[in-house]
């Protein structure tokens, strides 16, 4: 709940390096995700959000903002695949350690309908990512 009420990284980058928005049709929730990267190495340098929906939603969204802030591109990548893995219930309790607060949405697994608000802006990371490596499949 601290995330939701007090988010972290909330505003847009000026001068991106890559931009993306997904929504969630089932229920509205919409994350806008602006990010600006270094050159060499592909470091993320600031990282912002925007966007509207539960709580869930909204404070997964500052969670992978605060943990993402000042990560090579590849090791941001790494943790998003390690937070849809906990979302999947397959995830070592070394993994664990790596999402830092965002072990606190672990429980989301139980829900699955509340699965899609949590992975939002991990969503939006994702396309960020493969915008900037050239790769803008789905």
């Amino acid at each position: 709940m601290e995330h939701f009420k007090h988010p972290r990284c909330k505003g847009c980058v000026e001068n991106a390096s890559s931009r993306s928005e997904v929504v969630n049709p089932l229920c509205g929730d919409n994350i806008q995700l602006t990010i600006k990267v270094g050159e060499a190495p592909k470091k993320i340098q600031h990282i912002l959000f925007t966007g509207a929906g539960c709580s869930i939603s909204q404070a997964s969204a500052s969670i992978m903002t605060e943990l993402c802030s000042g990560l090579e591109l590849d090791k941001a990548k790494e943790l998003s695949s390690t937070f849809r893995a906990m979302m999947q219930g397959e995830i070592s309790e070394e993994q664990k350690q790596k999402l830092g607060d965002g072990i606190a949405l672990e429980g989301v697994k139980n829900f699955s309908a509340r699965i899609r608000c949590a992975l939002l802006a991990w969503e939006a990371l994702d396309k960020c990512v493969r915008d900037m490596e050239g790769t803008k499949g789905l």
